[in-house]
C-alpha cells in the first residue's frame, strides 16, 4: 500500500453539517439541491455529498496555521448558509439531530451509498450522524502510525471535548456523545489497534479486506486511521461542534498533540494498559463528556478530563506549533472550562419547551431549538459563563433530571 508523503504537521479538516427545515426543525433531505449549486463553483472540491440526503460536508485545503483554516472554513460554511436561507433551511452543527430516526433517512443516489446499503443494510442510515475529521500530515508511513497510536490514546479526551450528540429519536440518550457509539456495531469500527509500524498496518488491512466487508480503507470505521492517498493520519472521533470556531480549535489542538508525539513529549509506555481501561474510558467520555474521569494511557492513571486537558494545553504552550494555533487552543480550553455543547443542546431544548408550554405543535419548539443552535454556527464559542435558561416552576431542569446518569425522556408536544 503506497503512502503519499506530505509535509509533517500540516493539517486539514472535514465538517459534516445538518440541513434542517426552518419551519419544523427537522432534518431536510435537501443536499442534492445544494449540490446543484456548489458543483458550478470553482471550489467545488471543497464540498461533498454524504451517504444520506440531510447532510452536506465541507473539507478544507491543506493549512499551516489555524487562522487561515478558520478563514476558509467560515467562507465555506457561509456559502452553505447562503444557499439554505432562501429555501427555508438552516445549516447547523451537532453530532446528532433531536428528530433523527434512522428509518426516515434517505440514501443519496450515489454508487457509494448504494454499495453501503447492499453491504450493511440499515446501518448506514443509523450511522447517518454528523462528525468532524482532522487530517495531520505525515512525512512517512511509519510516522503516520506513530502519531496515530498517540492520537488514538487521546480518543476519549477528544470525544469528551467535542461531545455534541445527547439526543436521538426524540429522546435524551443519557449520553453527552451518543454518536461515537455507532461505529462500534461495525465489524471494523471503534478504536484503532495499537500498531508497531506501517508493515503491521498493511498486514492488518489485508486481513480486514479478506472478509469482503471492507474493500478499501474508507470501509474501516476506526476512531483514527491512516489516509495513505493524502499522506495523513485522520482523527474521526469528534462530533461536529456547534461552532465553526470550536471546530478549528479542536483541529489545532489535535495537530499540537501530534507535534508532542513527534517530539517524544507524549510517549506511550511499553507496558500494556489494564485490559479494559481504555474501553471503559471511551464509554465514560461518551456518557459524561468533560465531567468524566478518564484513563490517561501516558501516565497509566485515571484523572478528571479537564485536568488532563489542562496538562496537555500547558505542555503545548511550552512549544506551540505556531502562535495562531496556540490562540485557538487557549480559546478552546477556556470554552471547555465553562460549557459543553451537549449541555448547551439540552438547555436550548428545555428553553424551547418552556417558551411553548401551551403550544400544541411540537414543531414550533423544534424549530426554535434548531434556530438557536444554527445561530451559534458562525460565532466564537463562549469563553465566559452564559446565564442558564429559566425553567418552569416545579419542573426539574434537564440537567437535574440526568442526576445519577438516568436517561431523560424528551417531553412530547
Amino acid at each position: 500500500m503506497q503512502f503519499s508523503q506530505s509535509e509533517a504537521l500540516t493539517f486539514g479538516m472535514e465538517l459534516e453539517f445538518q440541513l434542517v427545515s426552518a419551519s419544523t426543525g427537522a432534518l431536510s433531505p435537501a443536499s442534492m439541491g445544494f449540490w446543484e449549486v456548489v458543483k458550478e463553483r470553482v471550489d467545488v472540491a471543497r464540498f461533498s455529498l454524504e451517504a444520506t440526503l440531510s447532510t452536506m460536508e465541507i473539507n478544507t485545503s491543506v493549512h499551516t496555521d489555524a487562522d487561515a483554516m478558520l478563514t476558509q472554513t467560515m467562507a465555506l460554511t457561509q456559502t452553505l448558509c447562503d444557499i439554505a436561507q432562501p429555501i427555508g433551511l438552516w445549516v447547523r452543527g451537532g453530532g446528532t439531530q433531536l428528530t433523527q430516526f434512522w428509518n426516515e433517512r434517505i440514501m443519496a443516489p450515489t454508487d457509494r451509498a448504494q454499495e453501503l446499503t447492499q453491504r450493511f443494510g440499515f446501518l448506514p442510515k443509523r450511522f447517518s450522524t454528523y462528525g468532524m475529521h482532522v487530517h495531520i500530515g505525515a512525512a512517512s508511513a511509519d510516522s503516520a502510525i506513530h502519531m496515530g497510536n498517540v492520537l488514538q490514546a487521546l480518543g476519549p479526551l477528544f470525544i469528551a471535548m467535542s461531545a455534541a450528540s445527547p439526543f436521538l429519536q426524540m429522546s435524551d440518550t443519557g449520553f453527552c456523545a451518543s454518536r461515537p457509539l455507532e461505529p462500534l456495531i461495525y465489524p471494523h469500527g471503534g478504536p484503532m489497534p495499537r500498531l508497531k509500524n506501517w508493515h503491521a498496518f498493511e498486514q492488518l488491512a489485508d486481513e480486514i479486506f479478506s472478509t469482503q466487508l471492507a474493500h478499501s480503507l474508507k470501509d474501516i470505521y476506526w476512531d483514527v486511521r491512516p489516509k495513505p492517498e493524502f499522506g495523513t493520519i485522520e482523527v474521526r472521533v469528534f462530533d461536529t461542534p456547534l461552532s465553526v470556531h470550536k471546530a478549528v480549535g479542536l483541529a489545532a489542538f489535535t495537530r499540537a498533540c501530534a507535534a508532542l508525539a513527534l517530539k517524544g513529549t507524549l510517549a506511550l509506555p511499553t507496558a500494556p494498559p489494564p485490559p479494559t481501561a481504555e474501553r471503559v474510558s471511551r464509554f465514560l467520555a461518551c456518557r459524561d463528556g468533560l465531567d468524566a474521569k478518564l484513563f490517561d494511557p501516558f501516565s497509566q492513571q485515571w484523572r478528571p478530563a479537564r485536568e488532563w486537558l489542562k496538562a496537555l494545553v500547558d505542555a503545548i504552550a511550552l512549544s506551540p506549533v505556531c502562535a495562531a494555533d496556540l490562540r485557538h487552543i487557549q480559546a478552546l480550553h477556556a470554552n471547555c472550562l465553562i460549557e459543553q455543547d451537549a449541555t448547551v443542546m439540552r438547555n436550548t431544548w428545555e428553553s424551547a419547551l418552556n417558551q411553548d408550554f401551551d403550544v400544541q405543535s411540537r414543531d414550533v419548539a423544534q424549530a426554535k431549538y434548531s434556530r438557536e443552535l444554527s445561530l451559534r454556527l458562525m460565532v466564537p464559542a463562549a469563553q465566559s459563563k452564559r446565564p442558564a435558561p429559566a425553567t418552569r416552576a416545579g419542573r426539574k431542569s434537564d440537567v437535574e433530571k440526568r442526576a445519577g446518569n438516568q436517561p431523560t425522556p424528551v417531553r412530547p408536544g
